[in-house]
């Protein structure tokens, strides 16, 4: 049977060990809030271009003439973009006029992606994308939370 001094230090050596992986935890725990604001930001910025109206020209298939130096050119299918002329390298054509389609973009959901705070014990929760319905708290499993910016 061990001494109560082999006992208390092989205690302080566990805590030495406990408290070494602690300030490792501590240092990871930055170093993924750092690359998760970062992604947070990157993912707000996509969401922001995506919740843009995307308008869609599709010219129909057939003959154009270059408005610059009258050159005629056929398409054989539709196309979205209007090549620059074989002969000139201008862009502007005329002919058939384009097929325009605005694509609305989905309604904003009511939870943007960022950090949240349980409003019950504190914990900070992430939430990677926005979302119409928040989680309870992994901690605690109250329902409020509250956005942190």
């Amino acid at each position: 049977m061990p001494t109560a001094q082999e006992r208390a230090k092989a205690l302080a050596k566990e805590v030495m060990k406990v408290m070494r992986e602690a300030r490792a935890a501590e240092a990871r725990v930055a170093v993924l809030s750092k690359e998760m604001a970062k992604a947070v930001a990157e993912a707000k910025a996509e969401a922001e271009a995506a919740a843009q109206p995307k308008t869609i020209f599709q010219y129909p298939s057939g003959r154009y003439e270059c408005a610059s130096c009258r050159h005629g050119v056929l398409f054989t299918e539709p196309i979205e973009e209007l090549p620059e002329c074989d002969n000139c390298g201008s862009r502007e054509y005329t002919g058939h006029e384009p097929t325009v389609t605005v694509i609305a973009p989905p309604a904003p959901k009511l939870y943007q992606a960022g950090m949240y705070q349980c409003d019950s014990c504190g914990a900070r929760i992430a939430v990677a994308v926005g979302t119409d319905e928040l989680s309870p708290c992994e901690f605690c499993g109250h329902q409020g939370l509250t956005h942190l910016g």
